[in-house]
Order: C-alpha cells, then sequence, then structure tokens
C-alpha cells in the first residue's frame, strides 16, 4: 500500500510525501495528518483505546481512524464465523464501541469532523476523521 500511495503522489505531481510501513507501536514523529485505516481489528478494546491516543500524539493536525464497529450485525456475523474455525477467520477480529473510539480520540485533544461508514459485500468499517481542538 506504501508503494502504491507513492506511485499515486507522484502520478499527482507530489514530491514532498514519504510513505513507509512500519508497527504501530514504533511509530514516532510528528505529522500533518495520521491515518490508521482497518487495523484496529487486531487490537482489544483498552489497547485500541491507548493506540488511538499514540496516533493522536504524533498528529498536528487531524487523524482519520476507521474500525469495526460493534454492532447487533456484527456480533451475529462473528458467532456464525465461529462456526467455521480456522487460523484465517475474522473471528478473531475484535469489534469496538464507537464511544470507546471518540471518548479516546477526545481524551487526546480531538474532536470528531466528518464520520462515514465504509463497506463492501463482507466488510463494513467506520471512519471518524478527527481534528485537534
Amino acid at each position: 500500500m506504501a508503494n502504491e500511495a507513492a506511485d499515486r503522489a507522484k502520478s499527482l505531481g507530489i514530491n514532498n510525501a514519504k510513505f513507509y510501513t512500519s508497527d504501530l507501536e514504533s511509530v514516532t514523529g510528528k505529522y500533518d495528518t495520521v491515518t490508521c485505516v482497518d487495523v484496529a481489528i487486531h487490537y482489544p478494546t483498552d489497547e485500541m483505546a491507548g493506540m488511538v491516543g499514540h496516533l493522536c500524539s504524533l498528529a498536528e493536525d487531524r487523524v482519520f481512524f476507521s474500525f469495526a464497529p460493534k454492532t447487533w450485525y456484527y456480533e451475529f456475523l462473528k458467532k456464525i464465523g465461529e462456526l467455521f474455525p480456522g487460523p484465517s477467520k475474522t473471528t478473531r477480529a475484535y469489534l469496538h464501541e464507537e464511544s470507546v473510539v471518540r471518548d479516546a480520540l477526545e481524551k487526546a485533544g480531538f474532536k470528531v469532523a466528518r464520520e462515514e461508514m465504509t463497506g463492501t459485500n463482507f466488510y463494513f468499517s467506520r471512519l471518524l476523521e478527527a481534528k485537534r481542538v
């Protein structure tokens, strides 16, 4: 994804952007915008909330953060998935209450400015854009 983003930026004439991959815990520095898309499913809620705080500490202006919302529908899909266990099944994905994500953003000094639902045939996520207050 980082290579694809770099290629697209270059094709648009953007030459001062840097793209790289890293695990979230070791990212350091300051950035205008921090984006974390569909990674929260790998973190239990308490760790996810801490990760939101870490990502916000890196952002000067805004954060884009997406997560699988904890809804009755997703809970139902997880229960169905548990009938077909296997090492690559999404039943191990963590779902998060939207209020917990919003609280973590607010605690870090950010306020949600925009929100959207994203989705495909098999996956839905909540996308929040939060700006520093």
